[in-house]
């Protein structure tokens, strides 16, 4: 099968739409509380870390006030990361007879998993309003960058996404390193923290991260002094970037392998 460029992606659209909805309503419908699941797994995080690092050690000395909102805000989008990066490592795994016979483009099931798991982070965005209510905190105009941060993110989870599809494909092990790995991930991230926090000296290797960047437009509409400086952004979104032409480049080359498999 030759090539699939992403244009093809935009074709299939409808077809996207329908499958994702689909996706959905079988996630949802054998829980009794359905739709709303995709709330209370990341209320139940955001509450527990909340009480954990603001109740009984003082969250004054890691992150910005309110303390509760400054989790919250970053904690939706980790938990849309991690719930997209760990779907994309099984996508291929066991799909073989589907992958046989379909004519959609290979790339299309990666694309469905961040897709379907974006409606989840949507879903997910009036746990911020409530936040912003309990604590009296409003954005400014900076809100703006919210919608831009979405889309960086999003394609920043397409890059890695269709990386860790591929390698997953070919090495199984490779899902369970992922796991450990976002496990990692999530202390080397500014969601527990602000970057106020971290040394100085240490801050330029923070900027690798891509996520340093992303979470900083998120947050950059209740706390603009988190601004670290537009070359500290620059430096995560070339990150980002590069790991997107990996992604992209890794899933051609292997794309042949997924499918003679099939």
């Amino acid at each position: 099968m030759p090539y699939v460029t992403e244009v093809l992606l935009w074709r299939y659209r409808s077809v996207l739409r329908m499958l994702v909805v689909r996706d959905l309503h079988v996630k949802y419908r054998q829980l009794r509380l359905g739709y709303v699941w995709a709330i209370l797994e990341p209320l139940g995080m955001s509450v527990t870390m909340w009480f954990v690092f603001e109740v009984l050690l003082g969250g004054k000395k890691l992150g910005l006030q309110p303390y509760y909102l400054f989790l919250t805000v970053a904690i939706l989008p980790w938990w849309w990361f991690v719930n997209s990066i760990s779907g994309c490592t099984r996508v291929f795994i066991g799909q073989n007879r589907t992958l046989s016979v379909s004519q959609l483009p290979t790339q299309f099931n990666v694309v469905r998993v961040l897709v379907a798991r974006a409606a989840d982070f949507v879903l997910s965005l009036p746990l911020i309003v409530v936040a912003m209510l309990i604590t009296r905190t409003y954005p400014t105009a900076w809100i703006l960058l919210f919608p831009v941060a979405m889309v960086i993110q999003f394609a920043l989870m397409w890059g890695v996404g269709l990386l860790v599809a591929s390698v997953s494909a070919m090495i199984p092990d490779v899902a369970r390193i992922i796991r450990i790995l976002l496990r990692a991930a999530f202390y080397l991230t500014p969601v527990l923290y602000s970057l106020s926090n971290v040394p100085e000296g240490a801050r330029p290797l923070t900027y690798i991260n891509p996520l340093v960047g992303i979470l900083g437009l998120y947050r950059m509409a209740w706390w603009p002094g988190e601004h670290e400086g537009w070359q500290a952004y620059a430096t995560s979104f070339t990150v980002i970037a590069i790991l997107m032409v990996i992604g992209f480049v890794t899933f051609r080359r292997v794309e042949h392998r997924i499918l003679k498999a099939a």
